[in-house]
């Protein structure tokens, strides 16, 4: 007995009765719960852009436009100038980049309203089709729980699909799949090209391909359909040569312990502990099954250990239990249809609150940029265009993306492309901004010829004290220092003085 079918045991049942056309009141418990459900994205997903690395990708995107081919180096960063770069998300950048062309920082929002909306989606009718009874309070459930992840980044292709891959295969295994299935291959090469994490599809494909003795589709027409899908991830300018970036990706263990968004799991909120509740909810509904599915159980497993190794991928654990406590395919009453006027109403009431929702929040383009300012080094980033400060630029991790976009004409030292910098170089650039030992002597550093520094980052403030550096800008969100060409030695005593004292003036400490 699976969860649901135990919940739907509690609810008293009466004698069929002849259907009749939903008026007046019925009407209301549907469309609430169809704007309940759907409002979650929207209220997420509509918010200022903040998110550290759309910045370049917005710039690969223009590159590729403007040069109509890939790039076969890196064109954004010093240390990548003569470095193979594989452009693996090159379709989603030109994507982005043509929506910010036409709409602005507007466009990107609605391209994460967008996603975040077909994802739920998605979601939803999975499992509408296992579980119609309870599917709005399911889909709510895990629409809240990977809420975190409703971000203006490519992985809402990849929770797109993937679910949308899941969908079939549960379909195959109960004997339900029609001819659409055979589009699947199509989504791949979309896919592909894209996200890296189309992996986790084919992940999801070869699980599929174990010989379950209980599905009702054969092995063979699995493995077929399996083997279109891989071979779909073959039409990309790479070809064979993705999957070398997915290897990288897979043994560099770094970004695991630097890069926040890759950290597992660390309870401090809501979304965290709505996900571990789904993982034993779907334990917990397959224990009580007379008969276990082994291809559920692996799932699950599966999606666990991805899940709990790195929060980005949380959404798996999410998917995966969300199938399992749909339980198998049941009857459609058609009590529990959702009749057009109610989704016309239901979308009425969406569109207004988009409407509401952006005018309460000021999601107008001026706003957006002015919020952009509000995170990012906008004042800093303008002041070293126009005074023309010489580089090489040493640059905050997390702004190197920003600076791709802003700064073009000076190439980053670091970015949040982890696999092209690699671990070592990396974790060296993390110890150099905390002012850990040896920073002093960081390479890139001593070349520099401008440093742009948060605020809040020790480096920032212990280069206030350094003969090599002078301080010329400050705002509230970065410091500027360039290079002395030619310092003379009888004014350090004095300079060094009034640092010290800009020092302390600025929270830098002792």
């Amino acid at each position: 007995m699976s969860l649901s079918s135990f919940c739907a045991s509690l609810v008293p049942t009466s004698e069929a009765a002849p259907a009749v056309p939903p008026q007046g009141s019925a009407l209301a418990g549907p469309t609430f719960m169809l704007v309940a459900v759907y409002a979650i994205p929207i209220i997420v997903a509509l918010r200022p852009v903040a998110d550290p690395d759309i910045w370049w990708h917005l710039r690969a995107g223009q590159w590729i436009c403007e040069h109509q081919a890939l790039p076969v180096t890196d064109p954004f960063s010093s240390w990548g100038a003569d470095k193979p770069w594989i452009a693996y998300s090159w379709l989603f950048e030109v994507l982005v980049y043509r929506l910010y062309e036409t709409w602005g920082l507007t466009g990107i929002v609605l391209y994460r309203l967008a996603l975040s909306l077909a994802v739920v989606a998605a979601l939803h009718r999975l499992i509408q089709r296992r579980q119609p009874r309870f599917a709005p309070l399911l889909t709510a459930a895990a629409a809240l729980a990977f809420a975190p992840l409703l971000n203006e980044r490519s992985w809402l292709f990849t929770i797109l699909f993937a679910t949308l891959t899941l969908g079939v295969l549960l379909d195959l295994r109960d004997g339900r799949a029609g001819r659409g299935i055979w589009l699947l291959p199509f989504v791949y090469v979309l896919w592909a090209n894209l996200h890296i994490q189309f992996i986790y599809g084919l992940f999801l494909l070869a699980l599929a391909c174990l010989p379950y003795p209980c599905w009702r589709c054969g092995l063979a027409k699995r493995g077929v359909l399996a083997g279109l899908c891989l071979l779909a991830t073959l039409v990309n300018p790479y070809h064979i040569r993705l999957y070398g970036v997915v290897v990288e990706l897979a043994t560099q263990s770094g970004p695991l312990r630097y890069i926040s968004e890759m950290h597992a799991m660390e309870f401090r909120g809501a979304a965290d502990w709505m996900v571990l509740l789904f993982g034993a909810a779907a334990a917990f509904t397959l224990g009580r099954r007379p008969r276990l599915s082994s291809f559920e159980v692996l799932l699950l497993v599966s999606a666990g250990f991805f899940a709990f190794r790195s929060q980005r991928d949380l959404w798996f654990l999410v998917l995966a239990a969300a199938a399992i406590l749909a339980g198998q395919p049941a009857p459609f009453p058609e009590r529990f249809q959702t009749a057009p006027p109610c989704r016309a109403a239901a979308a009425g009431a969406l569109i207004a609150l988009i409407g509401l929702l952006a005018w309460c929040r000021g999601l107008s383009e001026e706003n957006l940029q002015r919020k952009v300012g509000e995170v990012f080094p906008v004042e800093a980033a303008a002041l070293i265009a126009e005074h023309g400060y010489p580089g090489p630029l040493f640059n905050d991790y997390d702004w190197g993306g920003f600076l791709i976009w802003t700064l073009p004409q000076l190439p980053v030292v670091l970015d949040g492309r982890a696999n092209l910098h690699g671990d070592e170089r990396i974790i060296r650039f993390l110890n150099t901004w905390s002012a850990g030992p040896g920073w002093h002597d960081d390479p890139d550093l001593e070349s520099a010829g401008v440093v742009l520094a948060n605020v809040h980052d020790a480096l920032g403030c212990v280069l206030i004290l350094d003969d090599r550096f002078q301080l010329v800008h400050e705002d509230s969100v970065a410091r500027v220092f360039v290079r002395k060409r030619s310092p003379h030695r009888d004014e350090t005593s004095s300079l060094r003085s009034g640092q010290a004292d800009s020092r302390m003036k600025h929270g830098c400490g002792t």
